[in-house]
């Protein structure tokens, strides 16, 4: 979760080349807004019921396992203010390096990047990836607070994580009532079964 604010001198970037108020621990956090065209509204409403009704649409960006989450949100109002012209908000926390991010995205998901970004002024296109990580950098905020629940994580070990505690918790039912040797042929099959999430 992250609270932003706007750009401000922050203090030197770091090896990943994100602001250092952009980090918890191994998670990176990124927010962009970015200003809609007068056909840009119903444009991006439009997306947002072809995503919600074809969940096998978000395929791609689901492989790409150093992402935790990304989303975008037309944001047509403040409380008690109507905005003249509506903003594309953009929030995404991830592992990784923020060069390497805007890489995966411009190269693996090109075509989405188009349709969502393709609807707001100065968008420069996803490829070649040196003038649209521009666009991001100018358009995105820097955050106040950062929060991650797992910092030291990434997502891969997270999920990981989750996986053996539900084969475990399958093995311990499983092998109540063994005998000692009964337990030790089943634990060292177990650990070869869960290897590759350890």
């Amino acid at each position: 979760m992250a609270i932003v604010e706007g750009r401000s001198a922050g203090g030197p970037l770091t090896a990943t080349g994100t602001d250092p108020r952009n980090v918890d621990g191994q998670a990176i956090c990124i927010t962009v807004f970015s200003t809609v065209k007068w056909w840009g509204r119903p444009w991006l409403r439009a997306v947002f019921l072809y995503a919600r009704l074809r969940p096998s649409s978000h395929g791609k960006l689901a492989r790409l396992s150093f992402i935790h989450f990304a989303r975008w949100t037309l944001v047509t109002g403040l409380p008690g203010q109507r905005l003249r012209h509506p903003q594309l908000f953009f929030e995404s926390n991830f592992n990784g390096g923020w060069q390497e991010y805007i890489d995966a995205f411009s190269h693996i998901l090109t075509q989405g990047m188009t349709l969502f970004w393709g609807s707001s002024y100065g968008y420069p296109k996803p490829l070649p990836t040196g003038p649209f990580k521009t666009y991001i950098d100018d358009h995105q905020l820097v955050a106040s607070h950062f929060y991650s629940a797992y910092p030291e994580a990434t997502t891969t070990i997270v999920l990981s994580a989750l996986n053996v505690e539900e084969r475990l918790a399958a093995f311990r039912d499983r092998t109540r009532g063994m005998n000692p040797d009964e337990f030790a042929r089943a634990w060292r099959a177990f650990l070869a079964e869960v290897q590759e999430d350890l």
